[in-house]
């Protein structure tokens, strides 16, 4: 092989390489927890209540602890949900922390809870999406509510984000050693769809309701009614699959009565009670968001990477047998 044949074969032995894509270029950068603490979560809470001409709420450190336990629980489960592992609720947690929470306990207390999840969130983006919907919007804005704790969990790349916010009353002090004593009566969520879901009969206008007996859950009852859970759910404007016992779900609409009629009006009958079930897929108010998965690099450029270069590769090989065989054929016999 000539000097000019030698450079021409190392010019395309670099292209070969150059052109197979080095798994590095594959790695995706690293999504670092937003630089975001409670305390600062608070701070921005209460600087929107002071644009609304509302007292800043005061940090109470037994909701600290439980709003931040609920955040590393959520974190734990990968789900948002109200209720907490062991199937309490926000007031109970308090009640449970020593917080005297005020109002009818039967109803919740006097006590709102916020949550949320996203990667790379800052304080303002969280108060945005709970600005957004009228209920959490209440939690920051009201009046009813004096103290507040807030607590942050980061667990593969995504913040789950809690805001418990209540007001006390004394008089409820003896509740708080009920909800320690082995014999409490608190209702909280322990219902499996264990129970047998004994169907009833549509109404004359074919409407079928439902009232909810002790240990039945969402997915038991759409079962028995050969329903969906997202049908029920719809129908009942229920944004989790918690339901309570006690609670009457509609099942099936009142048939049109005339076919002039075009707006059909979803019934929505909510008792509560004792809840009997916890949320499996629970999808709260306070979910707006979800964590976005990070984009993976297109296969289709690595493959076509490497595939160009195996065959310019082979272009190689043949050249430098065909420059051998030329060479064999050209060579002068000895004497």
């Amino acid at each position: 092989m000539n000097r000019k044949q030698s450079l021409i074969f190392l010019s395309l032995l670099f292209l070969t390489f150059s052109l197979i894509p080095l798994n590095k270029a594959d790695a995706q950068p690293e999504v670092l927890p937003p630089n975001l603490t409670a305390q600062e979560l608070i701070e921005a809470v209460n600087a929107l209540r002071e644009e609304n001409d509302l007292p800043p709420y005061k940090v109470d450190q037994r909701l600290m602890e439980i709003a931040q336990a609920h955040a590393e629980d959520l974190a734990k489960r990968g789900v948002l949900s109200h209720f907490s592992a062991d199937g309490k609720q926000p007031y109970q947690r308090a009640l449970e922390a020593g917080y005297p929470v005020a109002g009818n306990l039967s109803l919740g207390g006097t006590f709102a809870e916020n949550i949320h999840s996203g990667i790379g969130l800052t304080a303002a983006d969280v108060l945005q999406v709970w600005q957004g919907h009228s209920t959490n919007s209440t939690t920051l804005l009201s009046e009813d509510y004096n103290d507040v704790g807030a607590g942050l969990a980061t667990l593969n790349n995504v913040t789950y984000f809690v805001l418990d916010v209540g007001a006390s009353d004394a008089s409820n002090a003896n509740t708080i050693l009920a909800t320690k004593s082995p014999t409490s009566t608190l209702p909280v969520a322990t219902g499996t769809g264990g129970a047998v879901v004994i169907p009833n009969t549509p109404q004359p206008d074919g409407k079928i309701q439902h009232v909810v007996k002790k240990d039945e859950a969402l997915w038991s009852i759409a079962l028995a009614y050969e329903t969906t859970i997202d049908e029920l759910k719809f129908i009942n404007g229920l944004a989790t699959d918690e339901i309570f016992e006690g609670q009457t779900l509609t099942i099936r609409l009142a048939a049109t009565p005339t076919a002039e009629s075009t707006t059909v009006v979803v019934e929505a009958t909510a008792t509560f009670g004792i809840p009997t079930s916890t949320a499996t897929l629970p999808v709260t108010p306070t979910v707006t968001s979800t964590p976005t998965p990070l984009p993976q690099a297109p296969v289709s450029l690595s493959s076509s990477g490497i595939v160009v270069g195996l065959i310019v590769l082979s272009a190689l090989i043949a050249a430098g047998v065909g420059a051998a065989l030329g060479r064999k054929k050209t060579a002068k016999p000895t004497d």
